[in-house]
């Protein structure tokens, strides 16, 4: 019982911090209102006790009125965080009331008790709304204005104390409400500067974290998404190691302004680092916070490109609730995104996925030899990639398989042919920036979507940037372009695309149409080949079709003459149509590879 008392009377713990509580604004009324009853009912009992009485003085009223004002701290105490803000004002009435009757059972209108007043106007001027306070000093009026009368005599000869009470009471009050609203501008500068980073005006980790935890449970409560994107500069080190910490500065204003310029008025933006930022996507899924992610990403690289350090920026991407319930767990998400955005080579965009952070995340350390350490993550990727859009690794090692026995068959150089089987297992590296929501949807892609999925050729050649795969990224990049010119991403035609991507679309055509897939059964290997002979000469180089048709009797399927027609129908390149596939269409079979 003790340790309750004490630890609700006391400002204070013993290691400095504030006093436990429940809700702090009425925790704090409470102990105020407890301390000012509690004080006032202890200097009327000194009064009493201790000081010669009045002729008219009763002694056993003023007694009650102090237990009365001990009554009232204890229901402070009592109370404390229970108390609700209109009981507050009762009491402080109930304490009104009580100084009255002590002015009236002192019996002489010259003893000072209204002086007692003050502690009731300075509460109700700080703690209540001004309405709420003129209504207390109103009460405070009548209360003194009855015990005067009652009083007679020559109380009522002396006006002049009673209006000069009031108004001391009154000024008081009022400049109590003045310093309250300067302490409360002052605290709320203070709390912006704690949550505000100084230099980009952007919101500080301490900020970001309360409305990223604010977001999070309105998105729960709402069941709608919460996107993530966490950013981190490029070669930041190198820019404040050549240019000095003053460019560093000016680098991350000017990045905070496009970061800033590029967000939704409810989107939340962050310096959570020292080159690391964030942004808040309420209501976008990870599809939408990855465009945004490539749109800074191309204004960054832009704005950035004639610097002495040109810098870029490569983002982490997340949603909740796909990668994560928690904003620990989202955090973490992104933070394994953004660590693969840096490990595939800078300035560019990835979504989590539970796959390709488990092979990124041990990758740190194997750059003995740095080309193949990054080979070996990159093939790593490769299988992982295979198995969150397949949910096999099989589909990557099967096109570079069609892709080596079809160089082999084109009489391509030996070191050319592991190249061309190596491209074949890397093909679709790209798809790392694809959200989960394109890769995996059952249904047709609309035209957005569609848009987003013909980004990952120029993603992989980006992911592939290496002196030891140069060859291997131009071939991954033109590997859906088409002989008839509709292809993506730069709409090559005919002897403009390397023998090699040729290769490599033919292999992911065939492979992909004959294997399961979410947004459509397998077909039958009969099917998939007559869906390559139709798009011979306007979607697939004949030449490279008839090489895989040839593979494919040679490895046991049944000898079709069509395919041997194929074969031989015109040079390589040739621009022309089959019939069921006209130029800048695609056979049925062949959606989305």
């Amino acid at each position: 019982m003790l340790s309750i008392l004490r630890r609700r009377l006391s400002w204070r713990t013993r290691d400095g911090s504030a006093a436990p509580g429940g809700d702090p604004d009425r925790v704090f009324m409470a102990r105020c209102l407890a301390y000012l009853y509690g004080g006032g009912s202890t200097l009327g009992l000194i009064s009493v006790l201790f000081f010669a009485s009045q002729p008219t003085e009763n002694r056993n009223g003023l007694l009650a009125t102090i237990v009365g004002g001990y009554l009232l701290a204890g229901i402070c105490i009592a109370g404390f965080d229970r108390i609700s803000h209109r009981t507050f004002q009762v009491l402080s009435t109930c304490g009104t009331a009580l100084i009255g009757l002590a002015i009236y059972f002192n019996g002489d209108p010259r003893n000072d008790n209204e002086f007692l007043y003050l502690l009731v106007a300075l509460y109700a001027f700080y703690f209540f709304t001004p309405l709420q306070a003129a209504l207390q000093l109103l009460i405070i009026a009548a209360a003194y204005g009855w015990a005067l009368l009652a009083i007679g005599g020559e109380a009522l000869e002396q006006p002049t104390r009673y209006l000069i009470a009031l108004g001391t009471l009154t000024v008081a009050g009022v400049m109590i409400g003045f310093l309250k609203r300067d302490l409360q501008q002052l605290i709320g500068r203070l709390d912006t500067a704690a949550r505000t980073d100084a230099l980009t005006g952007l919101l500080n980790r301490r900020g970001f974290e309360q409305v990223f935890e604010s977001e999070l449970e309105r998105a729960r409560r709402g069941g709608h998404a919460l996107g993530l994107i966490v950013g981190d500069l490029d070669d930041f080190k190198a820019l404040n190691d050549r240019c000095g910490h003053h460019a560093g500065d000016e680098g991350l204003t000017r990045f905070a302004a496009l970061l800033d310029k590029a967000a939704r008025r409810i989107d939340t933006t962050a310096r959570i680092g020292g080159e690391e930022f964030a942004l808040l996507l309420p209501e976008t899924t990870s599809d939408g916070a990855w465009r945004l992610a490539e749109r800074i990403r191309q204004d960054v690289a832009e704005a950035f490109a004639s610097g002495a350090v040109p810098l870029t920026v490569s983002f982490g991407v997340t949603c909740y609730p796909d990668h994560g319930e928690t904003g620990e767990q989202l955090l973490r998400a992104a933070d394994q995104a953004l660590y693969a955005a840096k490990e595939l080579g800078r300035n560019r965009s990835v979504v989590h996925s539970a796959e390709v952070a488990s092979i990124l995340v041990g990758a740190t350390g194997r750059r003995d030899a740095q080309s193949q350490g990054h080979l070996a993550t990159m093939l790593s990727l490769a299988e992982a990639l295979d198995i969150r859009d397949s949910g096999t690794a099989a589909h990557a090692h099967t096109v570079g398989r069609y892709a080596e026995g079809m160089a082999v068959r084109l009489g391509l150089p030996t070191a050319r042919v592991e190249r061309v089987r190596l491209a074949g297992i890397l093909h679709d590296i790209g798809k790392i920036g694809v959200p989960d929501s394109i890769l995996r949807k059952p249904g047709a892609l609309d035209e957005h979507e569609w848009a987003v999925m013909r980004k990952h050729s120029e993603t992989g050649a980006r992911i592939l940037e290496s002196g030891s795969l140069e060859d291997v990224r131009g071939w991954v990049l033109a590997h859906h372009e088409r002989p008839d010119g509709t292809g993506y991403p730069y709409g090559l035609s005919a002897e403009q695309i390397p023998i090699e991507a040729s290769i490599l679309a033919v292999a992911d055509a065939y492979e992909a149409m004959t294997s399961d897939r979410v947004y459509r059964p397998r077909l039958s290997t009969a099917a998939a080949r007559e869906q390559l002979i139709q798009g011979s000469g306007s979607q697939f180089d004949p030449t490279v079709v008839g090489a895989l048709l040839e593979l494919l009797d040679a490895e046991g399927e049944a000898p079709r003459a069509a395919g041997a027609a194929v074969a031989h129908n015109g040079h390589r390149g040739a621009n022309g149509s089959e019939a069921g596939s006209q130029p800048g269409t695609t056979a049925p079979g062949l959606q989305r590879l």
